[in-house]
């Protein structure tokens, strides 16, 4: 009998840390959003922040891995490792780029910023090191699949500054901080990099420390009882 104390789906500090990125992730978000109202802020504009999409994915995945925490498609490993990814790199990128050193080290913050910019990556960055996927993921393929998003991101971020409604949601992204489209090669170039990075870390990570689950068998012993008989 395995037991309730062991590193799955289903033992009870997964269960406790997941539940604790769900409620904390809602609440942050709940606040956003009210406050959003409150302001008369344009609601296009704060789901169109990479941390918001980043947060609201998170919760998808968690929600998931709680309701459903045996027979989940073969996919969602590879979609749990790329919210990982996100979420994690979110946490670096608003520490190194956006914040200030008083806000990315002290504790003055408000609580939503203080959940989804250190938190819950903190959290999702544990749990990805504590839950092993139930498959082993290829890193070239996860590299290539997991960068679409941020790209996608960055495009339609310039596109939207560009020929939508002239909103930028990163200074780093913004021509006008920049002097124009050639000098956001640099701080464009490095955020891309650090992406490619954290997402081959988190990528190898996966691979690495992934188990079959209860009552499957890994790959390789499959074919050697293949071949025995």
């Amino acid at each position: 009998m395995t037991s309730p104390w062991s590193l799955t789906d289903r033992s009870v500090p997964v269960l406790a840390l997941r539940t604790t990125v769900l409620l904390a992730g809602v609440f942050a978000e709940v606040w956003n959003l009210v406050t959003v109202a409150g302001q008369g802020d344009r609601l296009s504009e704060h789901l169109g922040y990479f941390t918001v999409q980043s947060n609201l994915l998170v919760l998808v995945v968690v929600a998931t891995m709680l309701l459903r925490p045996d027979g989940r498609p073969a996919w969602f490993d590879a979609l749990r490792g790329a919210t990982t990814a996100y979420i994690v790199l979110t946490g670096l990128v608003w520490a190194v780029l956006l914040a200030s050193p008083a806000e990315a080290l002290g504790f003055d913050v408000a609580y939503p910023s203080f959940a989804q910019h250190r938190l819950i990556p903190v959290l999702m960055a544990i749990d990805w090191l504590l839950v092993p996927t139930s498959r082993p993921l290829r890193v070239g393929r996860c590299i290539a699949a997991w960068m679409l998003y941020p790209i996608a991101y960055l495009a339609g971020s310039w596109i939207r500054g560009g020929l939508g409604d002239g909103w930028i949601p990163y200074p780093f992204l913004d021509p006008a901080v920049h002097g124009g489209i050639a000098g956001l090669v640099a701080p464009t170039g490095q955020v891309l990099l650090a992406f490619v990075v954290g997402i081959a870390l988190v990528a190898v990570v996966g691979r690495i420390r992934w188990r079959p689950r209860d009552g499957a068998t890994r790959p390789a012993a499959r074919i050697d009882r293949v071949r025995a008989g």
